[in-house]
Protein backbone atom coordinates (compact mmCIF):
# COMPACT_ATOMS: atom_id res chain seq x y z
CA UNK A 1 0.00 0.00 0.00
CA UNK A 2 2.79 2.68 0.61
CA UNK A 3 4.29 2.15 -2.45
CA UNK A 4 1.12 2.38 -4.19
CA UNK A 5 0.97 6.02 -2.70
CA UNK A 6 4.36 6.98 -3.03
CA UNK A 7 4.30 6.13 -7.02
CA UNK A 8 0.91 7.78 -7.01
CA UNK A 9 2.55 10.88 -5.24
CA UNK A 10 5.69 10.57 -8.10
CA UNK A 11 3.46 10.78 -10.80
CA UNK A 12 1.22 13.27 -10.24
CA UNK A 13 4.73 15.80 -9.47
CA UNK A 14 6.23 14.30 -12.40
CA UNK A 15 2.58 15.44 -14.41
CA UNK A 16 2.27 18.77 -12.82
CA UNK A 17 5.36 19.64 -13.86
CA UNK A 18 5.64 18.22 -17.72
CA UNK A 19 2.50 20.40 -17.96
CA UNK A 20 4.20 23.73 -16.60
CA UNK A 21 6.73 23.87 -19.04
CA UNK A 22 3.93 24.37 -21.89
CA UNK A 23 2.67 27.09 -20.65
CA UNK A 24 4.05 29.92 -22.57
CA UNK A 25 4.03 33.63 -20.91
CA UNK A 26 4.00 36.74 -23.08
CA UNK A 27 5.86 39.84 -22.15
CA UNK A 28 6.38 42.94 -23.71
CA UNK A 29 8.77 43.85 -26.18
CA UNK A 30 8.20 46.79 -28.34
CA UNK A 31 5.51 49.10 -29.99
CA UNK A 32 4.58 47.35 -33.06
CA UNK A 33 6.80 48.53 -36.65
CA UNK A 34 6.81 46.83 -39.82
CA UNK A 35 10.64 46.95 -39.19
CA UNK A 36 10.23 44.58 -36.37
CA UNK A 37 7.91 42.47 -37.22
CA UNK A 38 9.79 41.06 -40.26
CA UNK A 39 12.94 40.62 -38.15
CA UNK A 40 10.90 38.79 -35.84
CA UNK A 41 9.65 36.67 -39.07
CA UNK A 42 12.92 36.04 -40.58
CA UNK A 43 13.93 34.53 -36.73
CA UNK A 44 10.57 32.59 -36.88
CA UNK A 45 10.15 33.57 -33.38
CA UNK A 46 6.37 33.71 -31.98
CA UNK A 47 4.77 36.68 -31.05
CA UNK A 48 1.27 38.29 -30.45
CA UNK A 49 0.45 41.60 -31.56
CA UNK A 50 -1.80 43.23 -28.66
CA UNK A 51 -3.42 47.10 -29.06
CA UNK A 52 -0.76 48.23 -31.40
CA UNK A 53 2.23 46.13 -29.23
CA UNK A 54 4.40 43.51 -29.82
CA UNK A 55 4.47 40.60 -27.07
CA UNK A 56 7.05 37.79 -27.18
CA UNK A 57 7.20 34.43 -25.29
CA UNK A 58 8.89 34.79 -22.32
CA UNK A 59 11.51 32.01 -23.05
CA UNK A 60 12.49 33.24 -26.38
CA UNK A 61 13.53 36.62 -24.94
CA UNK A 62 17.31 35.70 -25.56
CA UNK A 63 16.72 35.42 -29.04
CA UNK A 64 14.79 38.48 -29.50
CA UNK A 65 17.43 40.60 -28.28
CA UNK A 66 20.18 38.47 -30.44
CA UNK A 67 17.88 39.66 -33.36
CA UNK A 68 16.35 42.62 -33.29
CA UNK A 69 17.64 45.08 -30.99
Amino acid sequence: MKNLIITGLFSLVLLSACSSQNNDTYVYWTEKTDNQIQRLNQAKINYEIRHGDIWIREKDTRKVVACCS
